[in-house]
């Protein structure tokens, strides 16, 4: 069998038809285990787009008020949480794993789910605070761990053509997600939200294990059996020898492999090269512009003066629309808009939402313009400019390229959420008007346009080098 034929997009045969072109984006031995795999997003998000406006319809009570010390809240029990989900993993990877950390998220949900049916305002509020860092934590688990799973059972021929429709898939259950719960916001008590989300989940599970099943199914079949092609997820029954072969490969390394991917040595690379210098620089301004918006969206919801089913309904709206137009670009396909446009001009492109989104907010302070902010620029930011900033990691050195990327994505992407968030608090102390923040970003996000167009420009040029 010639797996080098998986990384192309047809066959020598083309038949006619329908059914051809199925077959030909998606063979029959395949599509059982990308069936089950969008059917696990789609669950996924289903029920995560169900939690979600719940968060914020709790954290936006009292406005951006509360919001830089529940971002702090959240980072800081990320902290502790991702030494915590490494000693789990070291238990045992595969199915297991999936079992494990779903089935104890489903438990949390049941615990909230008895908790919000607490009708003393003082404990409902410190529930609210609760959840609101805990999703957060949810979210960044759930989500990877389903696509670390993914990644480990299809080969890359086949992930980078079924990826996109599995994603795709999940944006489709988000949109169905919040369409439902904005529909249910009127009828069903708010506590109920955490309990469909646990039965989504256990149906995650089960999906996940119908997966595994179809991975295993054409592993069977393979005459390749022992190329990572058709290799599967383990059982939990091979949780031990996974586990005794990782403390293997660990004892092997010795000390040195963990220094050298410390997280300070990312740190050295970033500030040592001046295009992850200019990469950091990007990252952190529109992380900041991103979650001023967050921020100033809490404080016109509470002007607008929104009881929490309503504002619970508001979210679930915004979502709808927000995954509506990042389905529609989708389909238009991001790689299209980025090879037309260029690099350059999508990393110059995407700020300049923030400078315009800025003005109209100076200039017309109300909910509909923030509410219009919040949908470009999140569907923008989840349909092109997230793959846009993947491609920029291409061109870095694979030597400190895990390093690099560990770094930008944990310390500075998360820790600009919560400086920024602080940040915002400060001003707003101080007396500063919405207004006023807002006009103060507009030279900040002009500046990362130009920040942008550099960086795009300077990996065109790496990449030529290469």
């Amino acid at each position: 069998m010639n797996h080098e034929a998986d990384t192309e997009f047809a066959n020598d045969t083309n038949p006619a038809g329908i059914r051809g072109w199925l077959e030909t984006r998606l063979p029959a031995t395949d599509r059982a285990g990308v069936g089950w795999a969008t059917a696990w997003f789609f669950c996924l998000l289903f029920g995560y787009y169900h939690l979600r406006p719940l968060r914020e319809a709790k954290g936006f009570a009292n406005g951006s008020d509360e919001i830089p010390w529940l971002f702090l809240g959240s980072f800081l029990i990320m902290l502790l949480a991702v030494p915590v989900y490494g000693t789990v993993v070291n238990r045992g990877r595969g199915i297991g794993l999936v079992h494990r950390v779903y089935g104890f998220f489903a438990v949390n949900l049941l615990v909230f789910f008895v908790a919000m049916r607490i009708e003393d305002p003082a404990i409902a509020v410190w529930v609210g605070r609760v959840y609101f860092v805990w999703l957060s934590v949810f979210n960044l688990f759930v989500i990877s761990l389903m696509w670390t799973v993914l990644a480990d059972c299809f080969r890359s021929g086949q992930a980078k053509r079924y990826f996109g429709w599995i994603s795709a898939g999940g944006t489709l259950g988000g949109i169905a997600g919040s369409e439902v719960a904005n529909r249910m916001s009127d009828t069903v008590h708010l506590s109920f939200v955490p309990l469909i989300a646990a039965g989504l989940l256990v149906l995650c599970q089960y999906c996940a294990t119908r997966f595994v099943q179809a991975i295993a199914g054409n592993a069977a079949d393979a005459d390749t059996a022992s190329d990572a092609t058709t290799r599967n997820l383990p059982s939990p029954d091979d949780d031990t020898n996974r586990e005794k072969d990782s403390n293997n490969e660990s004892d092997q390394a010795g000390t040195d492999t963990r220094t050298k991917t410390s997280i300070w040595a990312g740190v050295q690379a970033v500030f040592t090269s001046p295009y992850l210098t200019g990469i950091f620089a990007f990252l952190i301004v529109i992380q900041a512009c991103g979650t001023t918006i967050y921020c100033q969206q809490g404080d016109f919801i509470r002007a607008a003066g929104l009881d929490e089913a309503n504002r619970f309904a508001l979210l679930s709206r915004i979502n709808f629309w927000v995954l509506a137009c990042t389905l529609i670009v989708q389909f238009f396909g991001t790689a299209t808009i980025v090879r037309k446009l260029g690099l350059a001009w999508v990393l110059t492109l995407f700020p300049a939402i923030y400078v315009v989104g800025f003005v109209m907010l100076a200039t017309i302070p109300s909910l509909a313009v923030i509410v219009g902010l919040v949908i470009v620029h999140r569907a923008a930011a989840y349909a092109i400019i997230s793959p846009s900033i993947q491609v920029l990691y291409t061109v870095v050195d694979k030597r400190v390229l895990y390093k690099v990327k560990s770094f930008l994505d944990t310390a500075v992407v998360r820790g600009g959420d919560l400086f920024s968030a602080q940040a915002f608090g400060a001003l707003r102390g101080w007396g500063w008007s919405l207004a006023a923040i807002a006009i103060g970003f507009v030279p900040l996000a002009a500046l990362t346009c130009l920040i942008g167009n550099w960086v795009g420009r300077r990996q065109q040029r790496l990449g030529k080098e290469r």
